[in-house]
């Protein structure tokens, strides 16, 4: 999730010995390897929606404890399981369905008496129907054995993406991949036994009260108890080197592969300030161990169960990359211990955790890194805005961009939003009081919006109104007049935008000779607002919402989200529409140099080596912003040059880029290495 995740990931690929990437601005690989990078796309760092589930289905009954007993076959990737199934009829019941991966067969299905269940699957369908009717509200059970292989994302619940897999390497059954019988969309919360059996030299990590392992012959079986209602379903398997972590005020202990052991002592420490921060704000850490896991690189880069931690190879880098770290602890409070009662619920799960992790940024680096984060979260939010309203997420389909856009990062700029109507104290009181009401609960929006209410002593139905429940951002726009006064000045104006029920505080910024800024906070409900600011200098500049409070369009975040929409056509291979695309970029910006770099890029790819030429010069030829523009339009030049047999024009745009010394992504080192042996095209 986080375009902020893509950003990184592109980042860390473009550092990896060997890899194709190599040597790339992030920006770069994302534009010109866009769809190479389709799939890390999907594995993006944050963590997983719910399943898909058949909607006739949802309520009939309310899942109440699992007892999974699992053999795993690494040599064969093979999983042997039998699991009982717990559950509370909400009606009358002669036939329910479960989501299972595809991938693995059920041999029996058994009911609490022994009596055999009839089973159909269907796709990621487990279709059961009883020996005879279960009564509402009457405890029954089902017995369900299961096995198969888990090689590939075949069978995965999200197509193209392994959830759960069994390999030599490593393994890892994450709860959203359906590796066990799940009811309906995945919210339903539950306790759990779980007892897993894997070779000797195989480490077990899963939810829960751990016991000693014990020998079965040439196998280890490791058991669980968790007896809290989350969600415990996620376990992984492997050799790994484990090392308790020095973490003031948190028992914290990582499990990593071979090769990253010396990263053990940075993340551990970053862990444990993570935990730290995030106890202060939202109360005790809702586990009192914490396991941080790595998993293998095929799938999801990060995902969090209850007390586990599991980032992919991937994310262990030097520096830490603090961020996607916050992001996947923070759901030990926001899924683990509160989750959203529906999917159309889902931005207090994902959109809290993106801020989450945001709020950890400022405490890390300070407020300019902040700032930063929340323009990039503000973009993201804007590509997609106008699809649903984040109070209609169960419309749209988990890891697409539209989701990501308006769930997590709309989502995120909600709880920003918030935080300025109420103020710090009464945002950070309604986190608290949601972390201690609603633990191992799940909660609403209204229930939330009724929470933030009391905290901030004001009714809110307006904000939600508007930000949860309805689609439509501002673009502000100001007059203003300066006037002499007896002790300085005075800036007499009126801000206006054009949604007809906006109500939100806007704040007004005066720019003034020689003295600070003035600031002032404007109640604004409607289509205008006036506002009068006394200043001792004379005023210079105007500026609304100069924090960047509010989202909204501006004519710089315009452009900037133009050019996303741009990047997710490329991400999406569709690159004649990218092209277009960005040209909206220029019909804002004609001077734009990333625009102009970005379609010589599609060109590039496309072969078409004398379109890619002119929008690599007019790049060259615009504001060069960013700066890297410069170095790396040289090196494309020179690459098109190469392409088409023209060794020595080659060779001057390689030394020009040389003559910029910036080494943006190894731009440098890549430009010698052409000049020694010249670019052959893929």
């Amino acid at each position: 999730m986080t375009v902020d995740a893509v950003r990184w990931i592109a980042s860390l690929l473009s550092r990896l010995p060997g890899s194709p990437f190599a040597g790339r601005k992030p920006a770069l690989v994302i534009g010109r390897w866009g769809g190479g990078l389709v799939l890390f796309l999907l594995a993006v760092t944050l963590p997983v929606p719910a399943q898909v589930s058949s909607a006739a289905n949802a309520g009939r009954l309310h899942v109440t404890h699992y007892d999974i007993r699992a053999d795993l076959y690494p040599e064969t990737h093979m999983l042997a399981a039998k699991v009982r199934v717990d559950f509370t009829p909400a009606v009358d019941l002669t036939s329910a369905s479960f989501n299972l991966d595809s991938a693995l067969k059920v041999k029996k299905v058994t009911d609490a008496s022994g009596r055999a269940v009839t089973a159909q699957q269907d796709g990621l369908l487990l279709n059961l129907s009883f020996p005879a009717s279960l009564a509402v509200g009457r405890p029954a059970s089902i017995t369900v054995e299961y096995g198969g292989a888990l090689a590939s994302e075949q069978g995965s619940p999200v197509e193209g993406l392994k959830l759960a897999y069994i390999g030599p390497e490593g393994s890892y059954l994450l709860y959203p991949s359906d590796w066990f019988p799940v009811y309906g969309d995945g919210l339903e919360r539950f306790s759990a036994s779980v007892t897993v059996s894997v070779p000797s030299g195989e480490t077990v990590i899963a939810s829960g009260r751990a016991s000693a392992p014990v020998h079965d012959g040439d196998r280890l079986v490791y058991a669980f108890q968790y007896n809290r209602n989350s969600f415990p379903g996620t376990v992984i398997a492997g050799r790994y080197e484990i090392q308790p972590a020095v973490a003031a005020g948190a028992d914290i202990t990582l499990y990593l592969k071979p090769g990253h052991a010396g990263l053990a002592g940075s993340y551990g420490e970053t862990a444990g300030k993570i935990v730290a921060f995030f106890s202060d704000k939202f109360g005790p850490l809702p586990e009192s161990h914490l396991a941080l896991v790595e998993i293998d690189n095929g799938t999801v880069g990060g995902y969090s169960a209850p007390g586990v931690v599991a980032l992919a190879s991937r994310g262990f880098s030097n520096p830490v990359n603090y961020q996607l770290l916050a992001h996947e602890i923070s759901h030990q409070w926001w899924r683990c211990l509160v989750s959203p009662a529906t999917l159309d619920d889902a931005f207090l799960d994902e959109g809290l955790a993106t801020y989450a992790a945001a709020m950890y940024v400022e405490e890390a680096a300070g407020e300019g890194a902040f700032e930063d984060t929340m323009h990039e979260v503000e973009v993201d939010a804007l590509t997609h805005e106008d699809v649903a309203p984040i109070a209609q997420a169960d419309r749209l389909h988990p890891f697409t961009p539209e989701y990501e856009s308006i769930v997590y990062k709309k989502g995120a700029m909600v709880f920003h939003m918030l935080r300025w109507v109420i103020g710090d104290g009464a945002f950070t009181q309604t986190l608290r009081n949601l972390a201690q009401q609603y633990a191992w609960k799940s909660v609403s929006t209204r229930q939330f919006e009724e929470l933030a209410e009391q905290a901030g002593k004001q009714d809110l139905r307006y904000f939600f109104a508007q930000w949860v429940d309805s689609t439509g951002v501002p673009q502000f726009k100001r007059t203003w007049a300066v006037y002499r006064t007896q002790t300085g000045y005075q800036v007499v104006g009126k801000i206006t935008q054009d949604l007809d029920i906006f109500r939100m505080p806007v704040d007004v910024r005066v720019y003034t000779e020689g003295r600070r800024p003035v600031d002032e906070r404007v109640d604004m409900v409607g289509t205008t607002a006036d506002f009068t600011i006394n200043t001792v200098t004379r005023p210079q500049r105007v500026v609304i919402d100069p924090g960047s409070q509010i989202l909204k369009y501006d004519d710089q975040t315009k452009i900037a989200v133009e050019m996303a929409r741009g990047d997710q056509l490329v991400q999406q291979q569709a690159y004649l529409q990218a092209i277009e695309q960005y040209r909206k970029v220029l019909e804002l910006n004609k001077n734009s140099s990333l625009a102009h770099y970005r379609i010589g890029e599609q060109f590039f790819r496309l072969h078409n080596y004398n379109a890619a030429m002119e929008e690599f010069r007019a790049a060259l030829a615009g504001d060069l912003q960013p700066k890297w523009v410069e170095v790396w339009g040289h090196l494309m030049l020179g690459e098109i040059f190469d392409a088409t047999g023209q060794r020595d024009r080659a060779l001057n745009e390689y030394q020009r880029a040389l003559q910029t010394n910036d080494d943006t992504q190894g731009a440098l080192e890549l430009a010698n290495k052409y000049i020694q042996k010249p670019y052959t095209a893929g």
